[in-house]
């Protein structure tokens, strides 16, 4: 609510046929500030992003069913196109290179998974049948001795043509052990292909007795386990990449960049559109000119140099009227804090509170609106006017009258100390806003250290005076604000340099003091044009009373209403903008930004007019 948008500057491509549909298009969204680029368009290297855009599809037509972002809409290319095509193609590599290593490494899990289960099945079987490895390996002094895992059912056979030593019937799997001379080698592999049988080797780790080696196996069963979740939860990540899957979308645009408009951003069938922008989504344009049957490249790069982007500051129907008051000061920039939706309450508070009067409230809210479309810089009259008339209903006066209607609060002149205390009250809280403001501009800017070392005591000052006035027990307080305002300045300043730092922050602190002290003391004249204000209709009704006819009376009255309309309103006006511009803006607003002002549409245009 607080923090202008900034602007990002945009380019667009659009066949030159219908480049005056796509920038009504374009205008019609009411993100867009056209402005005409004071640079040539930068060429492209098309040649090289050729390559890369070609390379790039190379590789990912290898990764299709693991490639992220298959059918997702083309993006806005942000920044210069060769670039963002060299840097997909270098992520698209690092992320294949990690994709294949983790599926090589799933695979090799997975396999040694499938053993570890057949291990777990034999070590089951063989115990069952009261035999173990031992045993088995140990048994003879054949070279060749092979253990297999064979489909349920073949073991007769097996047995028959390749001299099976032992057969051990498993859960799932006939488990053979085959002892035989080195020659009968080339017959048992013979025999592992045609059944489908799995030669089984042991690990070197499985050892001990039976009950140790199925602890063992069962252990690494669930660390293989393990290890595979993880790889699997990488490679759903990998596939689902953010970055990799905008990567894609972009080079998918750069892919039509050069079939349909290669060798036309400064000349040929398309034209140049540039601007400004602060659609959240970039895409939003892209969208409205396809929407509109236009196919044009969006591209957002790094803005024209020394080009100031504008910013956009709160603008609904509420701050609206008050835009004048911003301007009179400048836009603030994107470290700066828009104050516009603060000013539909302060403005009119301060207006009615000094022009307290049901009547004269009444005509500045009739004469706001029937200007309203003429002069629209007046509509702030209306709220102001509202104002003037509940203020009025709190002192009780219409048109100067004092006993029209009985006050809601009480009459202006019969307590004057609380008249001029209120505003007062109201000023110090609004100029400690001014100084929190401050201080989350320098947040923003990223100088929250030195805000806190040099103007942070000054805030804590300004909050501590006022709380010894009402507990005089907290003067502690404001005594410690000059050492930590002093050591802060120390701290901040270069070591060579921190004498003279500490003499101008004493220069400082009293420069500080005594304008927040006179700031804060001008609100006085808020309640003081209240009085005036009370007295002045006083007067007129005073002189009226003493005119010698009637027709005297009510001319003395109409006068005296028209010059407090007239000459007072404008007086009030003008004490409202000074109080809000050099007492509260003064604190923080920093007037260096540009105003974003949208492109209307023609439509909308020809309506206003």
């Amino acid at each position: 609510m607080f923090r202008p948008v900034q602007a990002r500057w945009f380019e667009t491509y659009v066949p030159r046929d219908e480049t005056v549909r796509a920038t009504e298009v374009l205008a019609s969204t009411g993100v867009v500030q056209l402005e005409t680029d004071p640079r040539l368009a930068e060429p492209v290297a098309e040649e090289g992003l050729r390559a890369l855009v070609e390379s790039y599809r190379t590789l990912a037509v290898g990764l299709a069913r693991d490639l992220p972002g298959a059918g997702a809409r083309a993006s806005a290319l942000i920044g210069d196109p060769l670039r963002l095509a060299n840097q997909a193609l270098h992520r698209l590599r690092v992320w294949s290179a990690r994709v294949d290593y983790l599926k090589a490494h799933a695979e090799h899990l997975r396999a040694e998974l499938h053993h570890l289960e057949l291990l777990a099945e034999c070590l089951q079987a063989m115990r069952q049948a009261g035999l173990d490895f031992d045993q088995l390996f140990h048994k003879t002094r054949f070279l060749c001795k092979c253990l297999f895992a064979c489909p349920r059912g073949g073991a007769a056979e097996a047995e028959a043509e390749a001299g099976v030593d032992v057969i051990v019937r498993g859960a799932q799997h006939d488990f053979l052990y085959v002892a035989g001379s080195p020659d009968q080698r080339h017959a048992i592999r013979h025999w592992v292909v045609e059944r489908g049988c799995e030669q089984m080797g042991l690990p070197a780790w499985l050892s001990g007795g039976q009950a140790e080696q199925a602890r063992k196996v069962v252990s690494r069963l669930g660390g293989v386990h393990s290890e595979l979740a993880e790889i699997e939860a990488e490679l759903r990540a990998l596939r689902r990449d953010d970055e990799i899957a905008a990567d894609r979308a972009n080079m998918d645009t750069l892919r039509w960049y050069l079939r349909h408009a290669s060798g036309t951003l400064t000349r040929g069938p398309f034209c140049h559109v540039t601007g400004w922008t602060t659609a959240k989504d970039p895409l939003r344009l892209r969208q409205a000119l396809r929407d509109a049957g236009i196919d044009a490249v969006l591209r957002l790069p790094q803005p024209p140099t020394r080009a100031i982007a504008p910013v956009e500051t709160l603008d609904n129907w509420w701050a609206r009227p008050f835009q004048p008051f911003l301007v009179m000061w400048g836009t603030p920039d994107r470290l700066t804090v828009d104050p516009s939706g603060l000013l539909p309450v302060i403005v009119p508070l301060l207006f009615g509170y000094m022009f307290p009067d049901v009547g004269h409230g009444l005509v500045l809210a009739l004469f706001a609106l029937l200007v309203w479309r003429r002069w629209p810089r007046a509509r702030f009259l209306l709220p102001c006017g509202v104002a003037a008339m509940a203020f009025g209903l709190l002192f009780g006066e219409v048109f100067g009258f004092h006993d029209l209607l009985p006050p809601l609060w009480m009459r202006a002149l019969d307590d004057p100390l609380r008249v001029l205390a209120i505003p007062l009250v109201f000023g110090y809280g609004l100029m400690l806003l001014g100084l929190l403001f401050a201080g989350i501009e320098a947040r923003w800017s990223g100088e929250t250290r030195a805000w806190l070392l040099r103007e942070g005591p000054v805030l804590l000052l300004y909050l501590a005076l006022p709380a010894v006035w009402l507990e005089p027990r907290v003067v502690w307080l404001a005594l410690c604000v000059p050492p930590l305002y002093f050591l802060g300045n120390g701290l901040a300043a270069p070591a060579g340099a921190r004498g003279q730092a500490l003499l101008e922050a004493a220069g400082a602190l009293l420069l500080s003091a005594f304008e927040l002290l006179m700031n804060t003391l001008s609100f006085l004249r808020v309640g003081a044009f209240a009085l005036a204000h009370a007295a002045l209709s006083l007067a007129v009704m005073t002189l009226a009373d003493a005119a010698g006819s009637a027709w005297s009376w009510a001319l003395i009255i109409l006068l005296g209403n028209v010059f407090g309309v007239a000459l007072e309103g404008l007086l009030v006006f003008v004490q409202t903008t000074r109080l809000v511009l050099f007492e509260f803006f003064i604190r923080f607003l920093h007037a260096e930004g540009r105003l974003f002002r949208p492109a209307g549409a023609p439509a909308a245009a020809a309506r206003r007019a």
